[in-house]
């Protein structure tokens, strides 16, 4: 078993997670920006590139380009890419203030609605609702702006702020009937208020001074080509989206509004369903691995579908390690901040078999540091047995994997 040591400043108990430009639009289980920033400041001095394979909207992006550091973001969702090139942009924040003095001004007089086929809209949204979403959409697809990738980063988070879905949920719940008969959406006042607050937020905030390279790719897949980086600073899905966050479900309302606008495309596959394992082909000996194997035996004499799920899922991992390992310079580094989920009442010691994993390619042990979750974007509870009504705390603790090669 690989050691692991309790690191209490690591918890960052008064410091917000969603801080800055991580408000322009709140994403799941995003890594804390003062964890990135320690492990920047102990491990990347010396780096050259930061790579973050499953990049999200960006946190890692972000540190990295604080402190002038090259860095390179992988993820599947065009949404999450998106955001994280919105918060790493530089602007001139005096055109950026116009164009949004420009936006409001034609949102006053525009009639016209472009509204995209979604499917289900009037069960997600009220009829003002969609009528106003229709006229923000309008204006951002017939203008050109320099900075729309701003403006549609706020409106995705409009419509999703304003439908009838449940707050605090990442999985689509519609509100209960005498909700939504309550809810009173003001999508226009709403958009302004936020984009206008977002600007103020990216003024008061530190300049990026490094633009990181964004890729629309699984790390499944073999990496772009002549890519390489000296450090690694990542959180992987902890586990199958349908049991633990649901990235694309959560993503939806914005994407239905926004995908045909997003430079980062739109894609073909739902984002769920290409998240990690979803697609792999079986080429991990588990027997080389004793905890998961101990695992995946549990859980086979509960539920035989459950087990190759997770089998599946790790089967992924080790793909994407393998990959990420593969381009890690010689001496380079490798933090990879993961937690301990339960499935069928059997915790996964998803440290021990990252550990496990990294040593199996190569890599030295240097330590895993374990802290204490006190403000991650997760819910309190969630369905491990994905069964209606049944619902366990979620994890307390992350563990900071660190590698060096």
């Amino acid at each position: 078993m690989y050691p692991m040591t309790i690191n209490d400043k690591l918890t960052f108990e008064n410091e917000r997670l969603l801080q800055g430009r991580h408000k322009v639009h709140p994403y799941p289980a995003m890594l804390h920006p003062y964890l990135v920033g320690y492990l920047l400041d102990q491990y990347g001095k010396k780096s050259s590139t930061v790579l973050d394979p499953f990049c999200g909207t960006g946190v890692t992006l972000y540190e990295s380009s604080k402190r002038n550091i090259t860095s390179i973001g992988f993820d599947i969702n065009p949404l999450a890419l998106l955001i994280a090139c919105v918060k790493t942009n530089q602007y001139d924040f005096a055109i950026l203030k116009d164009e949004f003095l420009k936006i409001e001004k034609l949102l006053h007089n525009e009639k016209n609605l472009s509204i995209p086929e979604i499917h289900n809209i009037d069960f997600w949204y009220k009829e003002e609702a969609i009528n106003e979403l229709g006229k923000i959409r309008t204006v951002l697809k017939n203008n050109n702006f320099i900075y729309k990738d701003f403006f549609l980063t706020t409106f995705g988070f409009t419509a999703r702020n304003q439908s009838n879905t449940r707050n605090g949920e990442f999985k689509k719940y519609k509100m209960t009937k005498e909700k939504v008969e309550n809810h009173n959406p003001k999508v226009i006042e709403k958009f302004l208020a936020h984009t206008n607050a977002s600007i103020q937020l990216f003024m008061d905030s530190y300049a990026p001074k490094n633009i990181p390279k964004l890729f629309l790719t699984n790390s499944e897949n073999n990496f772009p080509n002549k890519i390489s980086y000296d450090l690694v600073v990542t959180s992987p899905p902890y586990g199958d989206s349908k049991t633990t966050v649901a990235y694309g479900q959560y993503s939806s309302f914005a994407t239905d509004w926004i995908s045909d606008l997003n430079p980062f495309g739109e894609v073909e596959y739902k984002i769920d369903n290409e998240s990690l394992g979803k697609k792999s082909d079986l080429e991990l000996d588990i027997d080389k691995f004793n905890e998961l194997n101990n695992v995946i035996k549990s859980i086979n004499n509960i539920d035989v579908k459950r087990a190759n799920e997770v089998l599946l899922f790790f089967n992924g991992y080790y793909k994407s390690l393998k990959n990420t390992v593969k381009n890690l310079k010689s001496g380079g580094t490798l933090c990879f901040v993961v937690g301990n989920r339960t499935v069928k009442g059997y915790k996964i010691p998803m440290d021990q078999i990252t550990s496990s994993f990294l040593n199996e390619l190569g890599l030295q042990f240097k330590e895993i540091l374990v802290r204490d979750i006190v403000n991650k974007v997760m819910p309190a509870k969630n369905s491990p047995t994905n069964e209606s009504g049944v619902k366990k705390s979620t994890m307390v603790n992350e563990y900071i994997v660190i590698f060096t090669k």
